[in-house]
């Protein structure tokens, strides 16, 4: 853990509210503040959701509005010709299920991303391919236009899959294709069982043209499922390279602010799991404005990126280290209690006062104030956004005392003292 002590302490409660930040003056609660918080909410507005549920609920969407569609040209043609044909209202019927079909699949992949859980995407693309397919079929086998919501299927499969997933149902939705386009050449209504029965055993000849279209047909699905595959590779790629560029500090090679945030949510959600307390430090390097007034900004970075390095040297491997601010850092000590995280901030203070900065430059010395706090189960408003206020007062209540200290907050959860503990001066 990088943490010495006995086993740490009890469950603790985490009411996770909106993160607030701390930014060269802004202070952790700021309405103002947007800390952590990928895009905007006007950003969000504007753009598509990308996401494999956005994906997910975007093939949903298409096929419910190419059902829609479709269910009202079947429906008017059927008004206009009586219904001439006996199967006419069972294939509205059949158009009514694919548009339910698809609201009920957009419906579920929204309720997966409220509640942050994955559906599964492979089985709802594979089911619902299989009914299209079908579809096919009976409205009119290689020509039927349900043959592009087949395609589809296939480019979101390889969109939203992995290579050997998305291969295997494009594969399978082919070969039922080409079954259905031998077996029931006129639609399982017409032909029936019996007619199945007779293809097979009378092994039934495709005209030439025929196998020409169903060869297409395969060619397109592999096709566009291949293309959108590589797309998509390149496109997650290009994600993953701009994810770290956003939520990394180039100078520090620390998580900034928005990482922070990310690893929090998944420290949270692993906290309530196995039931593990939680502290955070906040760092603040004493003076640093007149280090960058007297020996430059440049000289400033170095002190920042060497800074860094001790405070990665002090926390331990599980614990999150960032760079939230211009001179100012924050670490979630995992599974640590407040007292925990309080020898945590005694090492931090200690290496700062230790180091040979007079190395860098004769005559610098470098400190640190350091603010902690843990979460109060006892506390009805327990969460993480209060536990980096109360952090911050602690971090305050050290500047006004003279700086190069830590103070726990008073309101931490097993305090021994009713005043901000501290390390001797």
């Amino acid at each position: 853990m990088g943490l010495s002590g006995p086993s740490r302490g009890p469950r603790i409660g985490l009411g996770c509210g909106p993160l607030p930040c701390r930014w060269r003056g802004v202070g952790w609660s700021d309405p103002h503040c947007n800390y952590g918080d990928p895009v905007s909410s006007n950003a969000k507005a504007s753009t598509t959701d990308a996401s494999a549920h956005g994906l997910l609920r975007l093939y949903f969407r298409i096929l419910s509005s190419a059902a829609g569609a479709v269910f009202v040209l079947h429906g008017v043609i059927g008004l206009v010709t009586g219904f001439g044909d006996q199967y006419g209202p069972v294939l509205i019927g059949m158009d009514a299920f694919l548009l339910l079909l698809a609201v009920l699949g957009h419906e579920l992949a929204a309720h997966a991303q409220a509640m942050e859980r994955n559906p599964p995407k492979g089985l709802l693309l594979f089911v619902t391919g299989i009914y299209l397919v079908f579809l096919a079929a009976e409205t009119g086998g290689l020509a039927s236009p349900f043959f592009m919501l087949v395609l589809v299927t296939c480019v979101f499969s390889a969109l939203l899959l992995s290579g050997l997933a998305a291969t295997l149902i494009t594969a399978m939705l082919a070969a039922l294709h080409a079954a259905a386009a031998w077996l029931l050449p006129t639609g399982l209504l017409r032909v029936g069982l019996e007619g199945i029965e007779a293809s097979i055993k009378g092994g039934r000849s495709m005209p030439i043209d025929e196998v020409t279209g169903l060869a297409m047909h395969s060619a397109f699905l592999f096709l566009g499922a291949y293309i959108a595959h590589r797309l998509s590779s390149d496109f997650r790629s290009k994600v993953v390279t701009l994810e770290d560029h956003a939520t990394r500090d180039p100078l520090t090679q620390l998580p900034n602010r928005r990482g922070f945030m990310q690893k929090m949510r998944e420290e949270i959600a692993r906290a309530e799991r196995f039931a593990w307390p939680m502290s955070i430090l906040v760092i603040d390097l004493d003076h640093f404005k007149m280090i960058n007034d007297e020996h430059g900004h440049a000289f400033g970075d170095a002190v920042l990126a060497q800074s860094a390095q001790i405070l990665r040297d002090s926390v331990g491997p599980v614990d999150h280290l960032a760079r939230v601010g211009g001179e100012e850092f924050a670490v979630a000590a995992v599974a640590a209690d407040p007292q925990h995280g309080a020898e945590l901030a005694s090492r931090i203070v200690r290496r700062f006062r230790q180091h040979p900065w007079a190395e860098m430059k004769p005559g610098l010395k470098v400190t640190c104030s350091v603010g902690v706090a843990g979460l109060d189960t006892a506390r009805s408003d327990a969460s993480l956004s209060r536990m980096l206020e109360e952090a911050d007062k602690a971090l305050y209540q050290v500047k006004e005392s003279g700086r190069n200290n830590y103070a726990l907050a008073e309101s931490s959860p097993g305090t021994r003292e009713t005043e901000a503990s501290r390390i001797a001066g």
